[in-house]
């Protein structure tokens, strides 16, 4: 393994394990009594930035073990709006309040501003 593959490994697992204590962080935080959102809203902004280092890491280390990195472009900044991630995201708020009734509509539109806030960092 060349010492640029080396690289792609390392910072792919420290992304990973950034984005493992981020989920154990936001587990954490719904499982606890206290259900206050502002608190969550920023440690799911951190989840989401953190999954698309990972994305982007382990990508790059996918690319240098198969040889054609350079062929590969990369997503620009902000191409991650994935609905399967705001959907999630909505779901997580809507459990860190405690999951009332009626909140669909502005848990999902949280969750979207979480996702955009996230990729434009």
């Amino acid at each position: 393994m060349d010492s640029q593959t080396r690289k792609a490994e390392l910072a792919y697992r420290e992304a990973f394990e950034r984005f493992s204590k981020n989920v154990q962080q936001v587990q954490e935080l719904i499982a606890s009594s206290s259900k206050e959102t502002k608190l969550v809203e920023p440690v799911l902004v951190e989840l989401q930035r953190a999954y698309f280092d990972y994305e982007q890491k382990r990508d790059a280390y996918a690319g240098r073990l198969l040889r054609y990195s350079d062929r590969i472009a990369p997503l620009p900044r902000g191409a991650h709006h994935d609905p399967h991630a705001v959907r999630a995201i909505a779901e997580l708020l809507w459990q860190s309040a405690g999951r009332p009734e009626g909140t669909a509509v502005d848990d999902w539109h949280r969750a979207e501003e979480i996702v955009k806030r996230a990729a434009a960092a």
